[in-house]
């Protein structure tokens, strides 16, 4: 099994009262003027990974040979951080799944595992130093960058070509015929979290697995793990089975137009 996940964020309102000299008459005027603060000094309004609270986490789930299955969220119907993280650790836990990501090492699965602290949650898989699915030696596991058996972070790898400098996910998806961010983008997500549309930053972040998804396809299709035949097979399948939300026409066009091709 292979799941392709992505996380969105807001920063944490508890941790900045307790550690910024900002004042405002709300939460998000309170974050803003914490983000202003920290452009000031480092500028970047992107605070330190501790400083994330997670919102949503989704994923696409693909068989062992990367057909795809779904996608959907992890919380089992829950909204609140504790949730979604016990959930999604929970699921690595029980099916030892491959995991793809884009620029997972760098952020997502560092953030998870912070935010995991503050719950006293447990998640031995990633600490593990043997081999779950092929059952050999400890130097290959979760946390071993490049172990692309395990967690393959498509940042690392694409990087690896030698242009890993301002390489973005949309910016890809846009070059290799991909959607990418059709209507909302991340630094949306803040704005959209305290204006209670939840449902919108879910959908959005299962946009930028089914990318990430398509994405991973190419990348199995360049090094040869995947023949022409199945790629197109596999954009069959997700075209198939897309639930009928808002990127649903943007992937649905660009699937038809990348099917003509063939």
């Amino acid at each position: 099994m292979i799941c392709i996940f992505d996380c969105e964020t807001i920063p944490d309102i508890d941790l900045i009262e307790q550690t910024f000299d900002v004042t405002g008459d709300s939460d998000l005027s309170i974050i803003k003027a914490a983000q202003e603060q920290y452009a000031g000094e480092k500028n970047t309004t992107f605070l330190p990974i501790p400083y994330h609270r997670l919102v949503a986490l989704s994923a696409v789930i693909a068989d062992e040979f990367g057909r795809f299955i779904k996608v959907g969220d992890f919380g089992e119907g829950r909204d609140d951080e504790e949730s979604i993280i016990r959930h999604f650790f929970r699921f690595i836990e029980d099916k030892n799944p491959k995991i793809v990501s884009f620029n997972g090492r760098g952020f997502d699965m560092p953030m998870l595992l912070l935010r995991a602290m503050k719950y006293n949650i447990s998640f031995p898989a990633w600490f593990d130093q043997s081999n779950p699915m092929l059952n050999k030696t400890k130097w290959e596991n979760y946390r071993q960058r490049f172990a692309e058996n395990f967690h393959m972070d498509l940042l690392d790898s694409i990087g690896s070509f030698g242009a890993v400098r301002n390489l973005k996910l949309d910016t890809l998806c846009t070059m290799a015929g991909i959607p990418g961010k059709y209507d909302v983008s991340g630094d949306q997500v803040l704005d959209l979290y305290y204006d209670e549309k939840l449902d919108l930053i879910k959908e959005y972040c299962q946009s930028d697995v089914l990318n990430t998804y398509w994405l991973y396809l190419k990348y199995e299709l360049l090094r040869g793990q995947l023949t022409l035949e199945d790629y197109y097979s596999f954009l069959e399948s997700m075209r198939d089975k897309l639930p009928k939300r808002g990127y649903h026409e943007p992937f649905t066009k660009a699937i038809n137009k990348e099917l003509e091709r063939l």
